[in-house]
């Protein structure tokens, strides 16, 4: 059984949230421009990440892309593990969600992707603070944060991992 805290909420930003919104967007998709990475792809699980979870038709409302592109790329996402769907209690509708136990299987970022990404996002929180009294500010600026916060524990894992090596490359000269 789905948890209510996943329900669809209102999904389309306003103003200057909106407007925030499109940038976090557009690094998404630069970041997948630079590896090469399906463009449908990046913006679907984009607005994933953004809003934790969404309807095909939510997904639809954002991306402009037709009913067919949107199942067809959302069937690759899952099977690449990175996302996960739920049906909605009482719905013949599906919610798609992250699934962030399986990030560590497909992530292939360096820790210094990590951090220009994580100063990316800071950046993006003091612009939002600044349009607090926004509808949907409070909520992008929560996302955000957790993804900072996510960033921010795999740069501390991935420095004692280095770490780690390094000392046991140590041991292995002498």
């Amino acid at each position: 059984m789905i948890d209510k805290k996943f329900l669809p909420r209102k999904h389309i930003f306003q103003g200057k949230i909106k407007e925030y919104e499109q940038i976090l967007i557009e690094f998404v998709l630069d970041s997948g421009r630079a590896k090469s990475i399906d463009p449908n792809l990046q913006l679907i699980l984009g607005y994933i990440g953004i809003h934790k979870n969404l309807t095909q038709k939510q997904l639809k409302d954002l991306t402009n892309l037709s009913a067919g592109t949107i199942s067809k790329k959302l069937r690759e996402i899952l099977e690449l593990g990175v996302i996960r769907k739920e049906k909605i209690p009482k719905t013949n509708k599906y919610l798609y969600l992250n699934a962030p136990e399986k990030y560590g299987d497909t992530a292939d970022a360096t820790l210094e992707e990590f951090i220009k990404i994580n100063e990316f996002l800071k950046k993006k929180i003091i612009d939002i603070e600044k349009n607090k009294d926004k509808k949907g500010a409070e909520f992008l600026s929560e996302r955000i944060q957790s993804l900072t916060e996510t960033f921010e524990t795999v740069q501390n894992i991935w420095s004692d991992i280095e770490f780690i090596f390094k000392q046991k490359n140590n041991e292995n000269l002498q």
